[in-house]
């Protein structure tokens, strides 16, 4: 029945990849940038292959409850099943209290997915907002809104978080992808604050601000629309790094909480003796570093087909 299931959710995935694949070459013969940029990326072999997996990982996080063979949570039997290595009945084998790891794993797919997409939607929504306004009002304000960004990018990440969880403490999955979006969105404020300054002086804003269009109407009409690229390419990046983000602070215990699954807490539950419960760390280490790679290669493949020096009519 297991079986039976995880080649549904395989099945489900390839379809769901079909369907947007035929909704990007409908969208590619329509032309434009956006247009020629999808087309471009369909034609990227290892961008492809990407997406398709990242699709399947989505699937497993959406329907982990019915694919788990067991609930991640539950102690099976803390004598006899305790430790086990792989085998058919549990294909990733038990942890030190017996439970079992593929269920683990897989539930543990929907909450480092989960805390990463909504920290990475958090950070680009206020460093997209911040960057649009310094590069926007200019002068001034800009100067002054830079140096802010220039003194928190100086602070390692990784040690704000751990005096951020040192002073708070446990934190719920909630206060987790708060700290980890609004600690993750200077160096994406820079970005469109760049190009924000690069589009302010193009002859549409320039007509526009001559013909008195008020300056939400430009933001929105002119200024946005032309730093979306940016983002995507940012965010595509950005959740791959804030995977590895998540489950080092779980490996250390100040992430996710247990009994919870996620990926560096499972690993830290073998931590202890990692040659005798080297499953422990192989297959949740595979997760993390299949998942990651997937999505750096597919921020790689949008940015080299949304770059207006390489985009050519397809």
């Amino acid at each position: 029945m297991m079986l039976v299931r995880w080649a549904l959710a395989i099945a489900l995935s390839a379809a769901v990849a079909a369907a947007v694949g035929r909704l990007w070459a409908r969208m590619g013969a329509g032309g434009g940038p956006w247009g020629t940029a999808l087309a471009r990326l369909r034609r990227d072999r290892g961008g492809m292959v990407a997406l398709h997996f990242l699709l399947f990982v989505a699937t497993v996080a959406l329907f982990a409850r019915w694919l788990a063979p067991f609930d991640p949570n539950v102690q099976l039997d803390i004598i006899n099943l305790a430790s086990r290595p792989p085998s058919v009945a549990h294909p990733f084998g038990t942890d030190i209290y017996s439970r079992d790891v593929l269920s683990r794993v897989v539930h543990g797919t929907r909450i480092s997915l989960s805390v990463a997409c909504l920290a990475i939607l958090l950070s680009i929504t206020v460093g997209t907002a911040y960057g649009t306004s310094a590069g926007y009002l200019g002068g001034r304000a800009d100067a002054v809104m830079m140096r802010v960004i220039d003194a928190l990018l100086s602070i390692p990440r990784i040690l704000m978080l751990l005096a951020i969880f040192a002073l708070w403490g446990r934190v719920s999955l909630g206060a987790l992808v708060l700290i980890l979006g609004l600690t993750g969105w200077f160096a994406t404020s820079r970005l469109v604050r760049a190009q924000v300054l690069s589009l302010k002086t193009e002859e549409m804003v320039v007509a526009a601000r001559a013909l008195g269009a008020r300056h939400r109407r430009i933001v929105w009409r002119h200024i946005l629309p032309g730093v979306t690229s940016t983002v995507v390419v940012a965010a595509t990046l950005g959740i791959g790094n804030v995977i590895i983000l998540e489950a080092g602070l779980s490996f250390l215990g100040v992430g996710v909480q247990p009994p919870t699954a996620s990926w560096g807490n499972i690993i830290s539950d073998g931590a202890s003796n990692v040659a005798g419960l080297w499953w422990m760390s192989l297959f949740p280490g595979l997760a993390i570093v299949l998942t990651v790679m997937a999505f750096n290669i597919i921020g790689d493949a949008l940015r080299d087909a949304l770059d207006p020096r390489e985009i050519q009519p397809a």
